[in-house]
This record gives C-alpha cells, structure tokens and sequence, in this order.
C-alpha cells in the first residue's frame, strides 16, 4: 500500500509540475519587450498588418539573410533571437526565431519548407515565423489544392483505420502543418511597436495568448502550444515520413 500511495503521490506531484510549466510558459508569450540591431526607422503593427517605414536585419554576405539581432522576451522566451523586419508602407515582411538554429554539414541552417530554421527547442519551433505581409491576401492556387489534398488523404486514412483497426496504415498520413502560411496561430492578433536608429525596441502584446493564457488554467489550449506532457504520436513506422506526393504518383504509374 505504501508503494502504491508513494507512486499516486509522484505522479500527481509530476502532473502539477507540467500543469504550471504549461502556464508560465503561456504567461511569458503574452508580451514582448526586446532591444534589437541593427534597425532603423518605425512601424505599428496591428493584428497582422503594419503601418510605417523599417528596415532591420540585413545580410553578411549576399543571399545569407544572418542578421538581425535582439534580446529580451519575445515569442515566449528570454534571452537572445534572430529577427528581420521590413515595411514600407504597409507592404513588406518579417521573420522571427529564438533560440540556436540546427545547422547542416557545411554549417548552413537547416529550415522547413517554409524556410524558417529549425532549432532543438520544440517550442521555439512552434513559435518561429517567416512570411510577407502581402500573403494575407495571395493565397495561390497551387497552395490551396495541395492543402485539400492533403485533407483528403488525412480523412482517408483514418478512416481506413477506423474501419480495419490497421494502425500500420497511419504511416501514410501525410505530416501535419503547424503553420501553413508561414506563422502562428497567434501572430495575427499581436499588438507590436517598433522603432529605432540603428538600435531600437520592440514592445508587443498578444491578444490570443493572453486568452490562452487565461483559458489554461481549465487545461483547455486553445493555441495547442502546451508540449510540457503532451503524449507524441506513436504508431508502426513513425517518426518516418510518410511518402511525398511524387512517390506516391510515381507508385501509382507503375
């Protein structure tokens, strides 16, 4: 008995411990406050579009966008981020992320397909961003069939699995998208100002986090940003990819 109430009273301490770590994690995404260079000029940036004339970040050598550097709290963690941003007028585009980016054999970022670094902190991960203004309002053809047929063979799948009880075919289902336009679910309801001459600031508040924030305490996640404790999915073949639509149509020819 004394072992068993030993294991309820450690499981309930480490369950506590993940419920608040979730929470200060979710605390901590709701403002931003970071001294940054090289940047100059201003813009106010209001859920997902910015208003003035910026420049910050730039390039070390040509094609290689390094530059662009801050400290302070941002995008849910303290210390120092990689940050680009360019507006003029109420065109232009930024990217975002924190935290040391993986680096391949000839010591280059390694990016997703959206071309953002990837780094080992998953939660810098969901957090990271990369895309320009004027995609709010382009969404390409090509981009919304490939987004449909991935629904299909998603809902496919399932319910090949629901119906055989075969969990060996969830292999095929294609990698979900965190963010497929480029950013979080909550970067279009941030509230941002930045401005400086060569060293600036940016000071921000985040609608939709502060909500997350606040509806976490009832454990409900409403940005699934919550990975402290999250159970990863497990099945026969995973984590190995599940097969590109070019292997997929090549397959299907022969």
């Amino acid at each position: 008995m004394r072992i068993i109430g030993l294991f309820l009273s450690l499981s309930f301490f480490l369950q506590c411990a993940t419920y608040w770590k979730n929470r200060k994690n979710d605390f901590q995404d709701i403002v931003t406050v970071g001294a940054e260079t090289p940047m100059y000029g201003a813009a106010v940036k209001v859920g997902p579009l910015p208003i003035g004339v910026l420049f910050q970040g730039g390039e070390s050598e040509m094609g290689k966008k390094d530059l662009g550097r801050g400290i302070g709290l941002r995008g849910g963690e303290f210390g120092g981020y990689h940050s680009q941003q360019l507006v003029f007028g109420i065109l232009g585009g930024e990217s975002f992320h924190s935290g040391l980016p993986l680096l391949d054999a000839k010591g280059n970022w390694l990016i997703d397909k959206k071309g953002i670094p990837l780094t080992k902190e998953e939660r810098a991960n969901l957090k990271s961003y990369k895309m320009r203004y004027y995609s709010y309002l382009y969404d390409p053809v090509k981009d919304r069939k490939r987004r449909k047929k991935e629904h299909f063979r998603r809902e496919l799948t399932n319910d090949l699995v629901a119906a055989t009880g075969q969990k060996e075919f969830l292999v095929y289902l294609p990698q979900e998208e965190l963010k497929p336009f480029g950013y979080p679910p909550g970067y279009s309801w941030n509230v941002e100002f930045v401005a400086g001459v060569y060293g600036g600031a940016r000071l921000g508040f985040n609608v939709a986090e502060a909500f997350d924030f606040l509806l976490g305490f009832t454990t409900i996640d409403l940005l699934d940003d919550d990975i402290e404790g999250k159970v990863k999915p497990s099945f026969p073949g995973y984590p190995f990819p599940a097969p590109t639509d070019a292997e997929l149509d090549s397959t299907s020819e022969e």
